[in-house]
């Protein structure tokens, strides 16, 4: 119960917060229009309906909120973290339409300068104390869940009162006599709104182009790998986000002669100590090397170790010596095949017959195709319930 609570807690923050911006905004966008109309405010007007596009921001941001953070399914199996960024790159889209619409709306009045009425002042200093408020109660939610959406509305509030300062100064150098100076203002308002329109789509549009994350990120998740014992070296360690969150895959090298298993637990302790200590991490891709990965062109597959075995087991039952045959381990090392096996042999037999044995299983192994070194290991049956491993050195 206590997981699902803290499960739902930042989405009812973010959500919280987005659903504050929108009611600010619709209170704004009504005031300052009916204001700017009242007292012939180009400054203001363009400011009004740049608190009205932030109504679509906010709408957009609920909606990005919501869908991301609905669980992965069949379809979205990394999850749906990247609607937040759409959301994002929306919201830059209606800034650069706002921004515009400000332009064409300040280009109107420069013909047909006005001088706006004081009440217009007012109204404008308004909008700049709830504008920044909302910009730094949004960012601080949008650097909490590291959600670019909420940052991007976060900018979407601070631009409205960057615009809200531009009006303010234009209405007033246009009661000290300057009336173009309002025009002016509003075309300063819509170049700062394009401004911020272009960083914000850039942004979103690095990440839903994959672009990797940045090398401080990069090299956090590098000293945590190095840190995991049985890694011999790593490589190719790549990190891309996704929403909120990042997905990294990488190499890692261990011992050539380790066991599949083994080396499974040295990928799950490197999985698992990102996952822990890079916490804006949530998936993690381990890729396992026994050797340096090799050029495309020069890699050859070699047969499958099924059929490899059926030949071992085919030669080794020609030795009327020989009492079965164990283990058989394949190990495909830099462009060679490497095998090691292990042989049940007569307890009774003398140790120089028994290498006798091992020499000849290994001559022969080593002219089966493919194969290039062969490590030949005696159990002797001691006729109970196990076995005792003697390794023949040099057979």
């Amino acid at each position: 119960m206590s997981h699902a609570h803290h499960h739902h807690r930042p989405a009812r923050e973010a959500l919280g917060v987005t659903w504050l911006g929108l009611v600010c905004n619709l209170l704004l966008a009504a005031g300052k229009g009916f204001v700017g109309l009242l007292t012939n405010s180009a400054a203001l007007i363009a400011d009004a309906g740049h608190s009205f596009s932030d109504l679509l921001s906010d709408g957009v941001t609920l909606w990005a909120l919501w869908v991301s953070r609905m669980p992965r399914d069949e379809n979205h199996p990394y999850g749906h973290g990247r609607f937040e960024t759409v959301g994002a790159l929306l919201v830059s889209v209606l800034l650069g339409a706002t921004g515009i619409g400000v332009a064409v709306h300040a280009f109107s009045y420069l013909n047909a300068p006005v001088v706006p009425a004081s009440f217009a002042l007012w109204a404008a200093g308004v909008s700049i104390f709830v504008k920044e408020g909302l910009f730094w109660i949004t960012r601080a939610v949008g650097r909490r869940q590291r959600s670019r959406v909420l940052m991007a509305n976060a900018w979407h509030h601070r631009s409205d009162a960057l615009s809200s300062v531009a009006a303010l100064a234009g209405i007033g150098a246009a009661q000290f006599g300057f009336p173009l100076m309002d025009p002016i203002a509003g075309f300063l308002v819509a170049g700062l709104i394009l401004r911020i329109a272009v960083e914000l789509g850039h942004e979103s549009l690095r990440e839903l182009t994959d672009e990797t994350a940045d090398e401080a990120m990069l090299e956090r998740i590098h000293g945590q790998v190095a840190k995991v014992e049985g890694v011999e070296h790593f490589h190719e360690v790549r990190a891309r986000p996704m929403g909120p969150n990042l997905l990294v895959d990488l190499h890692i090298e261990v011992d050539r002669l380790m066991t599949v298993s083994a080396a499974h637990q040295v990928a799950e302790r490197v999985r698992w100590g990102v996952l822990n200590e890079i916490p804006e991490v949530n998936e993690v891709l381990v890729h396992v090397d026994a050797e340096q990965d090799l050029e495309e062109v020069k890699m050859q597959l070699m047969r499958p170790q099924p059929e490899i075995e059926q030949d071992i087991r085919g030669i080794l039952a020609e030795l009327p010596e020989i009492k079965g045959v164990t283990h058989i381990y394949c190990h495909f090392l830099n462009q060679a095949l490497t095998v090691q096996v292990n042989l049940l042999l007569d307890p009774d037999l003398q140790i120089r017959t028994a290498q006798q044995i091992a020499r000849q299983a290994r001559l022969r192994i080593e002219q089966i195709p493919d194969v290039q070194d062969a490590d030949i290991h005696l159990e002797l049956h001691d006729g109970g319930t196990g076995h005792e491993a003697i390794a023949v050195a040099d057979a």
